[in-house]
C-alpha cells in the first residue's frame, strides 16, 4: 500500500473514531476537505464505517447538502466501489419498502434543484446497482419512477424486462413515468416506456397528458413525433385533449411560441377552432397573439381542409376576433392573411371597438392603417370609418385622443365625419399646420364643421388653440367666424385663458387685432365662475404687457387695484396702473372697498408692498387709520404652510420697517403707541434674538460659512460679512430696504432649517436695531427721570438687545398709564 494511501486512510479512521452522534455536523465539515484532497487509492468504506453510517451520510448528502458538496461525497462513495446490499425478510425475501437517497433527492422541494442533479443521481444508481428490488418509499414513489425522471435508461429497461407496469402512477403528483420522461426530455426512456405499452393519454392531477407536457415544457417536436409513431400500434394519441384548464396541446404550444410543434400538431389533426378555457381564444387567436413570431402558422391553418369552415371571426371572452388581436400586435402579414380569407373588418368586441378603432388608437404611423384600408378596398369591402364604440367614440376621435395625428389625417382624407365628437378641438392641440390641413381637407370635400363645438370640459377649438399658444390656428379660427366670447365649464373666455398662461407674449395683442379686423367685439370684462376678469388673471400672473393692453382696451378700474395689492411681488404694477388710467383720463377709486370692506391700501400694508403703498398714497389714498396690521392679518395673508418659514418672518420684520419709511414720507406719524405695537409684533413672531450666544451656527459649521459667503445681502456685503458686523455698524451700512429685498429673493433654500432660523432671527435683530434704540432712548430717559445725560443713556442701552429695549418701552408705557 502506497504512503499516500496509508496517510489518507489513517486520517479517515481517526476522524471516524472522534465522531459522535451529536457532532455529526462537525464530522461532515471535516470530512469534506479530506475527501476533496484525497491522495492515493480509495478505501473499502465498510472497513471504516458501519453500513448504517454510510447510508446516513448518503441520505444527508441527497437530502440537504448543496450540489457541490453532495456531488463530492456521493461520487467518492461510488468510486470507492461501495454497493448497497438489499434488505431481506426473515424468510429470505428481498424487502421493497425502503426510502433511498435517490428518493430523498427527488423529493427535494425545488423543482429546478432536482432537475439539475443527473450526474449525482447517476452515482447513486451505481451505488444501488445489482438489485432487482423496486424500492418504494411510504408515499408510493418507486425506484422505477426516479429512474424515469433522471433518465437512467438501463435501470428503466431492467425493471420493464422484469414486468414492471409502464403506467405505474406516482401517488404524489398522479403522474405516470411517461409524464416524467416527457417533461425531462428523456427520449430513450420515453421510447422504452412506449414500446412497453405505456398509455400516451394518461393524465396527471392537472389533467395534462404527455402531449400537453411536451408542449408546455420544451416543445420538442421530435419527442412529440415519437409519441404518435410509437402509440399507433395500441393507442391513438388524443391530439385535442383538454387539460384541467381547458387548454389543448395546440393552445399550449402556441402560447409558448413552440411553432414547429404547433405545425406538427396541425398536421396530426389538431383542431384550430377549439377555444381555450382561459380567455376563449381558439388556435387562430393564439397565432395572432404571437405576432411576427407566428412563422407562417396562419397560412398553414387556412390550408388545412380538415376543419373547414374555419371560424375566422370567432370571438374570445373579450369579444376580440383574430383580426382584433393581429391589429393589436401590429402584425401586417397576419392582418393581410386574415382579410384575404374573409375576416370581418367591422366586427366589434365587447367594448364596441372595431379593428379600425384599435388601429387608430394604437398607432401613430399609418402604415398598418393604410394596408388595412387598401386591402379592403381591393376586395371591395366597406370599412365603417365613422362607427361609434360603446363610449360613443369614433376611430377619428381615438386617433386624435391618442396623439396619432397622422392616422387621423388618413381618416380625414377618407371623409371621416367631422360632426361626430369634437375632432377640431383635438386637432388644435397639435399645432398650426394640422389645423390648416384640417380646413383644407374639409373644404375640399365641402364638409361642414362646428367651429364652436365644445368638448366635455366646455372648451371650444379657440380655447384649445390659445391655451397651446398656437397663434396661427387662433387667427384661422377667428377669421372663419369662431365666437371669441364663448366660455368653458369654468366660465372662462378665450381671453381669460390667454391671461392665465405663463407667458406674457403678444398673443393677446394678436387676438385683439384679428377680432378688430373681422368686426368681432371682445368682452374684456367678462367674469368667470370665480368672478375674475381677464385683467385679474393677468395681474395675478404678473403679465405687465398684457395688463397694459387690457387697460388700454377698456378693462374696468377699481377692483383690479385690490388684486395688485394682494400680490406677492412689489414690482411697480400699482404705479403702472395709475399711469395708464391717467393717460386714458379715467378716474380710479383709490379707496374702494372689496367684499370684505378692505381698501387697496389696507391690502398693500398687510402684503408689505412699499412701492404699491407709495403709489396709492401719491394718488390720493387716505392714510391708514390703523397701523400696523395685526398678527391675525398676517396669518390670513400668508398661508399656513409658509407662515412659519424663515423668509416670511424676515419679510414681515423688514417689510414693516420699509413701510414705516414710506408712510413717513407721506406725512404719517408713528407715535409711541404704534411703535409699541410694532415691537409687540416682533415678540409675537418670535423675532427677538435670545440672550444666549448663537455664534456656533456660523462659526462652528464650515458648510454654513461657505454658503453664507456666497449669499449676498447687498452688492457689496455677503450674509457672512453681515453676521460679523456689530449691530451699530450693521445699522449704518444696511438699510431695511436691503433686508426686505433679500427676504423676497428666496435665497433660503440652501440652508438647513436650524441655520435658517438662526439667521432670520439674527438679521431681524440687526435690521430693527435703529428703530428700537430710537424709541427706547426716550423711554429710558423718562424712566430715569432725566437725571442722566443723553450721551450716558445712549451708552447704557447701546449694549442691550431688542428684547431688553422692548421691555424698557413697556415699562415706560406702564408708568405713563
Amino acid at each position: 500500500m502506497a504512503q499516500d494511501d496509508l496517510e489518507s486512510w489513517k486520517k479517515l479512521r481517526s476522524l471516524r473514531k472522534k465522531a459522535k452522534g451529536k457532532n455529526k455536523k462537525k464530522f461532515l465539515d471535516k470530512l469534506r476537505p479530506l475527501i476533496s484532497d484525497w491522495r492515493g487509492r480509495l478505501p473499502n468504506l465498510p472497513d471504516i464505517f458501519p453500513t448504517k453510517e454510510i447510508d446516513w451520510l448518503l441520505t444527508e448528502a441527497a437530502r440537504s447538502m448543496k450540489y457541490d458538496e453532495a456531488k463530492l461525497f456521493i461520487e467518492f462513495v461510488a468510486r470507492s466501489g461501495y454497493k448497497v446490499k438489499p434488505r431481506v425478510s426473515k424468510n429470505g425475501k428481498q424487502l421493497s419498502r425502503r426510502t433511498t437517497p435517490l428518493h430523498h433527492m427527488f423529493q427535494r422541494d425545488d423543482f429546478i434543484f432536482r432537475s439539475n442533479w443527473d450526474v449525482v443521481a447517476d452515482s447513486l444508481f451505481d451505488i444501488y446497482d445489482g438489485t432487482d428490488v423496486n424500492y418504494t418509499d411510504k408515499s408510493g414513489l418507486t425506484y422505477f419512477h426516479v429512474a424515469c425522471w433522471f433518465g437512467r435508461t438501463d435501470v428503466v429497461k431492467k425493471f420493464l424486462e422484469l414486468g414492471q407496469d409502464p403506467d405505474l402512477i406516482c401517488p404524489r403528483e398522479k403522474s405516470s413515468p411517461l409524464h416524467w420522461a416527457m417533461q425531462r426530455r428523456n427520449k430513450e426512456v420515453a421510447e422504452l416506456l412506449l414500446r412497453a405499452g405505456a398509455d400516451p393519454n394518461t393524465v396527471d392531477e392537472c389533467g395534462m397528458a404527455p402531449l400537453n407536457i411536451i408542449c408546455e415544457n420544451h416543445g420538442d417536436v421530435d419527442l412529440a413525433r415519437m409519441l404518435f409513431e410509437l402509440s399507433d400500434e395500441k393507442y391513438r394519441v388524443q391530439v385535442n385533449h383538454f387539460d384541467e384548464f381547458e387548454n389543448t396541446p395546440l393552445h399550449i404550444a402556441l402560447n409558448y411560441y413552440h411553432t414547429e410543434t404547433a405545425r406538427f400538431l396541425l398536421k396530426m389533426g389538431a383542431n384550430p377552432n377549439l377555444a381555450d378555457g382561459d380567455n376563449g381564444n381558439n388556435g387562430l387567436h393564439h397565432v395572432c397573439k404571437m405576432g411576427e413570431g407566428n412563422n407562417g402558422l396562419a397560412d398553414m391553418i387556412f390550408s388545412n381542409d380538415d376543419y373547414k369552415p374555419l371560424q375566422i371571426n370567432a370571438q374570445n371572452d373579450k369579444g376580440n376576433t383574430p383580426l382584433h388581436l393581429a391589429v393589436k400586435r401590429g402584425t401586417a402579414n397576419l392582418v393581410e392573411v386574415l382579410l384575404r380569407h374573409g375576416a370581418d373588418s367591422n366586427a366589434t368586441n365587447n367594448k364596441g371597438m372595431t379593428p379600425l378603432h384599435l388601429l387608430c388608437k394604437k398607432y401613430e404611423d399609418p402604415s398598418l392603417l393604410n394596408l388595412f384600408l387598401g386591402i379592403n378596398d381591393q376586395l371591395g369591402r366597406e370599412v365603417l370609418i365613422d362607427v361609434l364604440d360603446n363610449s360613443g367614440t369614433t376611430p377619428l376621435a381615438w386617433a386624435l385622443a391618442s396623439h396619432n395625428i397622422r392616422s387621423a389625417e388618413v381618416l380625414l382624407r377618407l371623409g371621416a365625419d367631422t360632426s361626430l365628437g369634437t375632432p377640431l378641438n383635438r386637432i388644435c392641440y397639435y399645432g398650426d399646420r394640422w389645423v390648416e390641413l384640417f380646413f383644407e381637407v374639409i373644404d375640399g370635400k365641402n364638409q361642414v364643421v362646428d367651429i364652436n363645438a365644445r368638448d366635455n370640459d366646455g372648451y371650444t377649438p379657440l380655447h384649445v388653440a390659445v391655451c397651446c399658444g398656437n397663434r396661427n390656428s387662433m387667427e384661422l379660427l377667428l377669421r372663419r367666424g369662431v365666437d371669441p366670447n364663448l366660455v368653458n365649464n369654468s366660465g372662462m373666455t378665450a381671453l381669460h385663458l390667454i391671461c392665465r398662461r405663463n407667458i406674457d407674449d403678444d398673443l393677446a395683442e394678436r387676438f385683439f387685432t384679428v377680432n378688430d379686423e373681422v368686426g368681432q367685439q371682445v368682452l374684456v370684462d367678462a367674469r368667470d365662475n370665480r368672478r375674475n376678469t381677464p385683467l385679474h388673471l393677468a395681474l395675478a400672473r404678473g403679465h405687465r404687457n398684457l395688463v397694459k393692453s387690457l387697460l388700454r382696451r377698456g378693462a374696468l378700474a377699481g377692483e383690479p387695484l385690490h388684486v395688485i395689492c394682494r400680490r406677492d411681488q412689489d414690482d411697480g404694477f400699482a404705479k403702472m396702473y395709475f399711469e395708464i388710467n391717467a393717460e386714458l383720463d379715467r378716474p380710479v377709486q383709490v379707496d374702494a372697498r372689496d367684499e370684505l370692506g378692505r381698501t387697496p391700501l389696507q391690502l398693500a400694508l398687510t402684503s408689505l408692498l412699499p412701492d404699491a403703498i407709495d403709489a396709492l398714497l401719491a394718488n390720493g389714498a387716505a392714510l391708514p387709520s390703523v397701523f400696523p396690521p395685526t398678527v391675525d392679518d398676517f396669518r390670513q395673508r400668508f398661508n399656513h404652510d409658509e407662515y412659519n418659514k424663515n423668509y416670511v418672518k424676515l419679510r414681515i420684520a423688514s417689510g414693516i420697517l420699509v413701510v414705516i419709511e414710506c408712510l413717513d414720507k407721506h406725512g404719517y406719524e408713528i407715535d409711541p403707541t404704534i411703535a409699541l405695537k410694532i415691537m409687540k409684533l416682533f415678540a409675537d413672531f418670535g423675532l427677538y434674538e435670545k440672550s444666549t450666544s448663537l455664534e456656533k451656527y456660523w462659526y462652528d459649521d464650515k458648510k454654513f460659512a461657505s454658503k453664507s459667503k456666497e449669499t449676498m445681502v447687498m452688492p457689496s456685503l455677503s450674509l457672512y460679512d453681515l453676521i460679523q458686523l456689530s449691530p451699530k455698524e450693521a445699522a449704518k451700512r444696511v438699510v431695511p430696504a436691503y433686508y426686505f429685498k433679500f427676504a423676497c429673493s428666496m435665497k433660503w433654500g440652501k440652508f438647513t432649517k436650524e441655520h435658517g432660523e438662526a439667521c432670520a432671527v439674527h438679521m431681524c435683530e440687526k435690521l430693527s436695531r435703529r428703530f428700537f434704540i430710537g424709541w427706547a432712548l426716550e423711554c429710558f430717559m423718562e424712566l430715569t427721570h432725566y437725571r442722566l445725560p443723553v450721551l450716558c443713556c445712549d451708552m447704557i442701552i447701546e449694549d442691550l438687545n431688542n428684547q431688553d429695549l422692548y421691555n424698557i418701552c413697556l415699562a415706560a408705557a406702564g408708568r405713563s398709564l
